[in-house]
């Protein structure tokens, strides 16, 4: 199946972004080096979401990219004091996800890097664990430092447990699928109708039958 050309401009994006703006992981001066996991609640896409200190608002120290209505990797790592302090906040930086469909289209883009000054609220001293970026509906983002998972009895965020997709998104990425399907498929049909090896023939129709098997599984639409 092929790759799109805007997942892959996003992840070049993405890696030259982290060349260039992760700070080294470590805990010091009496700090601990916390984990960043982004949670996305909203149907937007981000292609950047770092964590940055007010003092240095465009020094990420962790970043990451999240795809709507889903969760980012484990990323290395917030400096935060081993005791929380009130008044404690951090920048979170971010950018909205490439709509270019091929490298032309992307080089002209010119998306902005937004800032947002978030409140970090009370942790337990000494265990940082990760620093949570939640992204929720309303332009509204949050941060949570806990070592559990938002699907955890234990996690002390107000939202909890994972994004869950809203219908409208979820025909969007059947539609998106189910159209690259039947696109293979009519392919490997017309290359077989030209096959003159019956060796070729036979790869063909095992193609055939791999996407007939994708489309089985995609279901009807939400």
């Amino acid at each position: 199946m092929e790759i799109p050309v805007s997942a892959i401009i996003k992840r070049i994006a993405w890696l030259l972004f982290s060349c260039f703006a992760l700070s080294a992981c470590a805990g010091t001066g009496g700090q601990l080096g916390a984990s960043m996991t982004v949670v996305n609640y909203s149907g937007k896409g981000y292609d950047w979401v770092a964590v940055a200190k007010p003092d240095a608002p465009e020094q990420a120290e962790a970043a990451d990219m999240v795809s709507p209505y889903g969760a980012s990797g484990i990323m290395c790592c917030v400096n935060l004091p081993a005791k929380w302090q009130p008044g404690m906040k951090l920048v979170v930086q971010f950018k909205d996800a490439t709509k270019a469909k091929t490298a032309a289209e992307w080089s002209k883009e010119n998306i902005p890097l937004q800032l947002r000054t978030v409140e970090v609220p009370r942790y337990a001293e000494g265990d940082v664990g990760t620093v949570w970026v939640q992204f929720l509906p309303d332009n509204k983002v949050a941060l949570v430092v806990s070592r559990y998972d938002p699907s955890n009895a234990n996690w002390p965020g107000a939202v909890r447990g994972w994004p869950k997709p809203s219908v409208e998104y979820r025909r969007v990425l059947w539609d998106r699928d189910s159209d690259l399907l039947k696109k293979q498929l009519l392919k490997m049909q017309k290359a077989k109708e030209v096959a003159i090896q019956s060796e070729d023939k036979r790869g063909y129709q095992d193609a055939i039958d791999s996407i007939l098997w994708e489309l089985k599984l995609l279901g009807g639409r939400p």
